[in-house]
């Protein structure tokens, strides 16, 4: 009888610990920025082809691998594609305004948009190459787990968006890619793990 009662105070905390992780996720922000910047010995016509087309993206930052379809135009404007993959859930990316050799913009939704993120690159001339300033910013929506991870955010996606603009200067001025396997800092692979965990 005794051992019953220990069970099940201990539950009891168990239980109420739990329902305090899940309030106070609930009562943290889901919104996240992360920014970063590159320098890439081009003219940024020589960077706008490999950032104005979805399936050029592919090219220098890790991409869903099964279940890929693209939409829209080749480039420009509604350039997309969607994909349904065990890392990276379900989703879709697609350009939403272009200012040829300046700037490009584009929304990521995952699962039916419970995961938004909106993101601009903006190209600059700078001591005979380009700048590229890039910005994401993101809302994991009503998530309790995904709260605990929104402040992390800027570390973490942060540092891929410099991974890849390294990975994308590789490929401008030498013309070589490299893997770009998903890293464990993928924010889309990181944000659905914690989602279905």
């Amino acid at each position: 009888m005794r051992l019953l009662r220990i069970a099940g105070i201990s539950f009891g905390i168990i239980g109420v610990l739990l329902f305090g992780f899940l309030g106070i996720g609930l009562l943290l922000s889901s919104q996240w920025e992360a920014e970063r910047s590159g320098w890439i010995r081009a003219e940024p016509a020589q960077v706008w082809d490999h950032i104005s087309s979805a399936e050029a993206w592919e090219r220098w930052t890790p991409s869903p691998e099964t279940a890929t379809e693209y939409f829209g135009p080749g480039s420009g404007e509604g350039s997309g594609r969607r994909w349904d993959d065990p890392g990276y859930g379900e989703g879709s990316f697609v350009i939403t305004e272009v200012d040829r050799d300046r700037l490009v913009r584009y929304e990521v939704e995952v699962e039916s948009g419970s995961i938004r993120i909106s993101g601009e690159m903006r190209l600059e001339v700078e001591d005979g190459g380009t700048r590229i300033h890039w910005r994401e910013a993101g809302d994991f929506g009503r998530n309790p787990i995904l709260g605990y991870l929104a402040p992390r955010m800027e570390e973490l996606q942060g540092g891929q968006l410099e991974a890849s603009l390294e990975t994308l200067r590789i490929l401008v001025e030498e013309g070589r890619e490299i893997d770009q396997a998903p890293s464990a800092d993928d924010t889309v692979g990181a944000a659905d793990a914690a989602e279905q965990g």
